[in-house]
């Protein structure tokens, strides 16, 4: 069906008025977009791990609500290195419904995919979000603990950077490196 329908604007592209003309190059770009997305999603679901990076990629440049769509679904592929690319490019998109969701996700998260989550929620300045994210202050997982300095010092308060100057001693130096970094940010800010 898809085919005869571009098939039919192709012809209207050529069509002696300028107004169908034009509408027929708008229905054309929707149509394949609308492919495209299908395309896509189809990566998404079935592809290798490269396919599927890519249509990570693509769709975070795609945005709108198609974009976020195919985001969304990477972000159930078993795969954890396909959940934590689709979580970084959801940065990008932190609408309320996508925090909910990428919220809901941390009990069941570990390692790469949880530090990225942990860090596209600090990003998306919900103050909220703050005493959720301070749980993983202390998580076993350095890199998880470095997230999440980065995180909560985003989202944090004066009485929350006690928390972070906690952290100064970790016996990791990522996370002592996180710390340098979100005090640099924290003097940095207009007070």
């Amino acid at each position: 069906m898809i085919e005869r329908i571009e098939e039919a604007l192709a012809r209207l592209l050529s069509d002696s008025s300028a107004a169908v003309r034009e509408a027929a190059s708008g229905a054309m770009d929707r149509t394949r977009a609308k492919r495209s997305v299908e395309e896509f999603r189809s990566r998404i679901r079935s592809g290798n791990v490269e396919e599927k990076l890519r249509a990570i990629h693509a769709a975070s440049e795609f945005g709108g609500p198609e974009g976020v769509s195919l985001l969304l679904l990477a972000l159930s592929d078993r795969d954890a290195e396909i959940r934590g690319a689709a979580v970084r490019e959801l940065s990008s998109y932190p609408s309320p419904a996508v925090i909910k969701l990428l919220w809901e996700m941390l009990p069941r998260e570990r390692g790469m995919v949880l530090g990225n989550l942990l860090e596209t929620l600090g990003a998306s300045g919900r103050r909220e979000l703050a005493p959720h994210i301070e749980k993983f202050l202390d998580h076993p997982e350095p890199e998880v603990r470095a997230k999440a300095v980065t995180a909560f010092s985003r989202l944090c308060d004066g009485p929350g950077w006690e928390k972070i100057l906690a952290h100064a001693g970790d016996p990791s130096a990522t996370v002592r490196a996180a710390v340098a970094e979100a005090l640099g940010s924290w003097t940095a800010l207009p007070r």
